[in-house]
């Protein structure tokens, strides 16, 4: 779908791309993620394009009235093939917070 062989394929991707903005702005608006929300995964990387230019950003902010805050949130794409990796290794050089 990604390499546009397939018109189907594509407007299956395209429609994935738009539920995934409305389930990530309903979260978002629900967690109060002001620091933003970070997409990763295997599959999330190959459709970079689609996730830029297509209709998730569109449906991340279509919240009605809390459309304005909803546009303040900003959404990144995680790329890096093993940043929970990276992530569990930054967490194991931190001490333990209250034991000594």
């Amino acid at each position: 779908a990604a390499e546009g062989g397939d018109a189907l394929a594509g407007e299956t991707l395209d429609r994935f791309c738009a539920i995934l903005g409305s389930v990530a702005g309903d979260l978002a608006l629900t967690y109060g993620a002001r620091g933003g929300v970070f997409i990763s995964g295997g599959l999330a990387p190959r459709m970079a394009d689609r996730l830029e230019t297509g209709e998730f950003r569109r449906r991340f902010e279509a919240k009605g009235r809390m459309s304005g805050f909803m546009a303040q949130i900003p959404t990144t794409l995680i790329q890096h093939p093993y940043a929970a990796l990276v992530g569990a290794a930054r967490a194991l050089k931190r001490p333990a917070a209250g034991l000594r």
